[in-house]
């Protein structure tokens, strides 16, 4: 049948035809009129090879390309049509020609109209996806991707990469930018995590990322802004504090932000100095300079480097590396791991993984020419050493690192935690290089992680979380000054309600008094109506009852046990929610690091600024439409 079909708009005129292929005799005298042929019978003369290969869409001005898919306008003619054969298909003339059947007719010519709600929502899930998964918009003119499009429902036909770019991802920028500034409007605290990088591009951002707590006791965290500082050409603290304040202060935050939590660079004290705002340094980049200055010792620096540069040969050859498997006689052989410079942790990994493959290190090394040598018992002695006094310091970084759980009470126990492990280990090292790494160690911690004892956001944490109180302290003096600071906090949050009770209760409480009292005991009513209330009085009890309640278990979330704690305690709640919010690292502005290394890639290293920020933007904060 579909040899005698026609171009779409003339289906009707080829209806006529039998299934034999002959015409009946009857029939073609009847096709003619006065010895003239009816040409409503018959094929029109003139018929454009352009139609094989273009369909007519519903409002007959636009013609869509079988091969690509593509909508052009005829405009009376098929010039630009033709046109974008030879420059798009230019072998268009040896392929085959598209079937045209009646399926196809109505299965490809019927297109989803643009304002129809089924065309916008392709269009948002598809700009999600984008965002989500970190697609170059470019995806959209992929020949593959347009290809698994069309089979999955032929009726859509893909925005291009600038509608994309500059209408759904702006649109979607918006509307959760909308929705986010409706649940920060609502907070009264919050804190802030802020680092500076640079792209791939060689340009400087500065993301800021916020943290608090939802109405529902659940802890979030959301990316306010990942741009260039309002000078770029300048790194220096004022224009750091000037670029985050103008950040907050778009966002209506500048009196909510409890602390700002940024890495120990200077520059970033400075700045939050110059915003008048506390500043806590990020506990896992302090741990990661307590590990590194322990690395660079030198007795500890030789050993590695025999580790590096074993890891680099296999990682450099690959006949070894095929032999170094196969010595290890398991489906899943284990690989080694090499050791980067800006995380500590790597070197871990690196040795965790030589001291699990070591025999097989040995057996390859030791019968390949020109390999390094294998490394001696001693050095594996220490190596075993010093993955035991790393551990526990991998171990605080993974549990302060967490953006989903409350982290900063774990700040000051966790501190307490490592002093008392690495003390108990260090009578258990085989080897004096690992005793003196124990010794320096300890050292480092008392130098740089016992302070966190001291800073007012890391004590009140851990007093507020009912899982340590008082007991998560190394230095009980420490804890003291943390519960006098605490009792002042609650006082001062206590006094501005106690005055506005005040000023409603004592008429209402002095009637209640007078007219239900007997006359001989009036002046027990009149004494209690004159009965001053005190905060500081107020902020004791209510931390005095928090305190004498039994510590909650350790795997209890702080935040579920003050959503159900009793109403007694409200202003000590009030005031855990106000500082539990603080995350202990600023890993969720590093994460935006690696994100934007995925965004900013080798196909669309020239995104600009702003397109950067509101992908993120969309990335980071997806969790904000189902919020609301």
């Amino acid at each position: 049948m579909n040899r005698y079909l026609k171009r779409p708009n003339d289906i009707s005129t080829s209806i006529s035809i039998e299934e034999t292929g002959n015409e009946n005799e009857e029939e073609r005298e009847n096709s003619t009129i006065g010895g003239e042929t009816n040409k409503s019978k018959r094929a029109r003369h003139g018929f454009s090879e352009v139609w094989n290969y273009f369909q007519k869409t519903t409002d007959k001005r636009n013609a869509k390309c079988q091969l690509c898919g593509k909508i052009y306008k005829t405009s009376g003619n098929t010039s630009n049509l033709l046109d974008h054969l030879k420059r798009s298909h230019p072998s268009y003339n040896q392929l085959p020609k598209p079937t045209k059947t009646i399926d196809n007719f109505f299965n490809n010519s019927v297109t989803y109209d643009t304002e129809s709600a089924r065309k916008k929502e392709l269009d948002k899930a598809l700009m999600s996806l984008i965002a989500t998964d970190v697609q170059p918009f470019s995806v959209v003119e992929d020949t593959g991707f347009r290809d698994f499009v069309r089979c999955l429902d032929p009726r859509y036909v893909l925005p291009s990469r600038n509608t994309l770019k500059n209408v759904l991802m702006v649109n979607m920028y918006n509307e959760t930018k909308s929705k986010l500034q409706t649940i920060l409007n609502g907070l009264q605290h919050c804190a802030i995590t802020t680092d500076l990088w640079t792209s791939r591009a060689n340009e400087s951002y500065l993301t800021v990322t916020c943290h608090f707590v939802t109405k529902d006791f659940v802890l979030r965290t959301a990316v306010l802004s990942t741009k260039k500082l309002l000078c770029s050409t300048n790194h220096n603290a004022e224009n750091i504090s000037i670029s985050m304040r103008a950040v907050l202060e778009e966002w209506g935050l500048m009196e909510k932000v409890v602390a700002v939590v940024s890495d120990n660079a200077s520059s970033m004290l400075k700045a939050c100095e110059l915003l008048q705002k506390r500043n806590l340094p990020c506990f896992a980049h302090t741990i990661n300079l307590v590990v590194q200055d322990c690395l660079a010792q030198d007795y500890v620096k030789t050993t590695l480097g025999k580790c590096k540069k074993i890891v680099s040969y296999f990682k450099s050859s690959t006949i070894s590396y095929e032999k170094f498997k196969a010595d290890q006689g398991r489906d899943m052989p284990h690989s080694l791991k090499q050791e980067v410079p800006t995380r500590w942790n790597s070197a871990l990994r690196m040795v965790e993984s030589i001291l699990l493959t070591n025999n097989s290190i040995s057996n390859v090394l030791l019968m390949t020419p020109k390999a390094p040598l294998p490394l001696t018992a001693d050095d594996i002695e220490f190596l075993q050493d010093l993955k035991q006094l790393l551990m526990p310091f991998d171990s605080a970084t993974v549990q302060t690192s967490s953006s989903a759980a409350v982290t900063i009470s774990l700040v000051v126990p966790l501190t307490c935690g490592l002093f008392k492990s690495l003390d108990e280990l260090k009578s258990t090292m085989k080897t004096s290089e690992g005793h003196q790494a124990c010794i320096f160690l300890l050292e480092r911690i008392k130098k740089r992680l016992f302070p966190y004892e001291e800073r007012t956001v890391t004590r009140l944490g851990t007093l507020l979380d009912p899982r340590f109180k008082k007991e998560g302290f190394l230095f009980p003096s420490n804890a003291d000054g943390g519960t006098q600071f605490l009792q002042n906090v609650l006082s001062g949050m206590n006094k501005n309600n106690t005055m506005e009770q005040d000023n409603l209760e004592p008429s209402c409480s002095k009637n209640m008094h007078q007219s239900s009292q007997p006359p001989l005991l009036k002046f027990v009513g009149n004494k209690i109506a004159s009965k001053v209330r005190s905060p500081q009085v107020d902020a004791i009890i209510s931390l005095r009852q928090y305190f004498e309640n039994e510590n909650a278990a350790l795997e209890i979330d702080p935040l579920q046990y003050w959503k159900n704690c009793s109403g007694q305690m409200s202003l000590t709640k009030s005031c855990a929610l106000r500082y539990l919010c603080v995350p202990a690292t600023s890993t969720e502005a590093e994460r935006m690091f690696s994100k934007t290394g995925a965004i900013i890639s080798e196909r669309r290293s020239s995104l600009k600024p702003k397109n950067v920020d509101m992908l993120l933007f969309v990335n980071k904060n997806c969790w904000v439409s189902k919020e609301l």
